[in-house]
């Protein structure tokens, strides 16, 4: 069993075990040695890409998140989170599929005419899809896409240059936003289309990245299209492709990565830095655990996403950049994805695109912080039964001293008047506020993990790690409440005082951060 082991129900924990079997197996050494292709984000080349994905298919693991009548196995997106961790876990090239890619919206958005043409092969592991939203001058802002679709006698003209799309030179079709009403608004101006990449007037070109894999452009030089490759309805491109967008967001994936590269840490690595790591990932672990839990449950998902998001790349860079720097003489060569060699630079390099991947984690901290200023920020996570425990009753502790103080900084400093504005109006502000309440729910649902964790060394994992992220996180809760409240916060009689000084005062409640550390460098050595 990993430390990071995700808590699932039972019959979810069964269908992770056979998923492990499968994916163990399936990229075995002796099966990938010959088919490595480091110009392909998988590592791997085509041939073997598509018999796994049949694989995969054959087992229903593929489209396990779909609708029984979409041919999937009407399960809860929290299998597909559990596969997604799985598979990339194991480095399996069954990630970024067409039914991943495509299938969300083919499903939700699709005529059962284009279910039939496009997601069955899909969902059958037989063909392969790509999404083509963004653009060279776009980016982030899908408003600013120029791509266009005009329509005409008997359907439809598409012309433009999409770019940033993965596995655009494989794909068999591409979901593709064009604007078809240059004088609507952003939110009804747009129109999702089917695009078979084999239509005259297509052209793909392949542009290698700093790891040397490649990301494709898709030129569209008024490619003809039927009415019938519509997807969806006319002008509603906008709304489709942000259901699209959160749908994708939470991928466990990045935590999948995040465990397997803290499994493989040169011996460079010091055991305070792994210690480090790990108190880090029992934080996303536990991020992740809440998305798990939602999906399961029916909750709706929102903000929950884009925290996953973000706090999974962060870490990944954070363990890429310490491996890098841990590694010794001989260690640190450039080697692609599964060719013999120390990974430590690929993954460093590797660890800088899914920062930017399904929006900049820019993006997502404003939206975190858009839809939690909007909220009751007195409300914590369900609280765990701790009274028992005086290391899991300190942090818990420190988690709703914690709270007060996000709950107090929305309410006052974001609403201070600043330059003709608030301070809350400005980005740098907003983004701060976002850690800080990233920092306020790692404390919270640590807690409620180490807590529910059967007596063990993955309650003693989680729950040192918990401390950690207690002592931690509060200071940084409260460095941030300072700056965003300005001097007159640091006065004796401010209300951010007493609990600026309690804070220092129950840092070694329930054992120093330092004796926490300890144990968890002996806990992951």
């Amino acid at each position: 069993m990993r430390l990071t082991e995700l808590r699932l129900v039972p019959e979810l924990a069964e269908w992770c075990r056979e998923v492990r079997e499968f994916l163990a197996a399936e990229m075995a050494s002796d099966n990938v040695a010959e088919h490595v292709d480091p110009t392909d984000l998988t590592g791997l080349d085509l041939d073997f890409e598509r018999r796994h994905q049949k694989e995969a298919a054959n087992l229903g693991m593929l489209a396990v998140a779909l609708p029984v009548a979409d041919g999937g196995q009407g399960r809860s997106r929290a299998w597909k989170h559990v596969y997604d961790l799985e598979a990339a876990f194991h480095g399996a090239p069954s990630i970024d599929t067409g039914v991943t890619l495509c299938g969300f919206v083919l499903s939700r958005f699709g005529s059962q005419a284009q279910k039939d043409q496009w997601l069955a092969p899909m969902v059958s592991g037989e063909i392969m899809g790509a999404i083509a939203y963004s653009e060279a001058g776009a980016g982030n802002d899908l408003a600013a896409i120029s791509t266009t679709g005009v329509k005409d006698f008997g359907g439809w003209v598409l012309s433009g240059a999409k770019s940033h799309i993965t596995g655009a030179h494989k794909a068999d079709v591409a979901v593709v936003l064009a604007v078809t009403d240059p004088k609507g608004s952003p939110r009804s101006s747009m129109t999702m289309f089917l695009v078979p990449l084999d239509a005259p007037g297509v052209e793909i070109k392949r542009r290698s990245t700093i790891n040397r894999w490649t990301l494709g452009e898709i030129d569209l030089r008024r490619v003809r299209l039927d009415d019938d490759c519509v997807l969806g309805q006319v002008g509603e491109g906008w709304s489709q492709v942000m259901a699209a967008v959160a749908a994708e967001r939470g991928s466990l994936a990045h935590y999948g990565w995040a465990e397997q590269w803290l499994s493989r840490l040169p011996a460079g690595v010091s055991p305070p830095e792994r210690a480090r790591l790990h108190a880090a990932a029992a934080r996303v672990r536990a991020f992740g655990q809440r998305l798990i839990d939602y999906e399961e449950s029916g909750q709706p998902v929102g903000y929950e996403a884009s925290v996953v998001k973000v706090a999974s790349t962060e870490l990944l860079q954070d363990i890429a950049r310490t491996a890098r720097s841990g590694a010794g003489q001989g260690e640190t060569d450039w080697t692609p994805m599964f060719e013999n060699g120390p990974p430590y630079a690929y993954n460093a390099l590797e660890a800088i695109h899914p920062t930017l991947s399904v929006g900049a984690n820019e993006t997502h901290q404003d939206m975190i912080a858009s839809e939690l200023l909007n909220r009751d920020l007195t409300v914590a996570a369900a609280p765990a039964a701790v009274s028992d425990d005086p290391v899991l009753s300190a942090f818990a502790e420190q988690a709703v001293q914690a709270r007060q103080v996000l709950a107090l900084t929305a309410r006052h400093a974001l609403r201070r008047p600043l330059y003709g504005k608030q301070v809350g109006d400005f980005q740098a502000a907003r983004h701060r506020f976002a850690d800080m309440a990233m920092a306020v729910e790692a404390m919270e649902l640590t807690a409620v993990e180490a807590a529910l964790a059967p007596a063990g060394p993955q309650r003693d994992y989680l729950a040192s790690a918990a401390k950690v992220t207690a002592n931690e996180s509060l200071l940084d809760v409260l460095a941030g409440a300072h700056q965003l409240h300005g001097a007159d916060g640091y006065y004796d009689d401010h209300y951010l005082a007493p609990f600026t000084r309690r804070a220092w005062a129950v840092q070694a409640r329930g054992g120093s951060t330092a004796e926490h550390m300890d144990r968890l460098a002996r806990l992951t050595a």
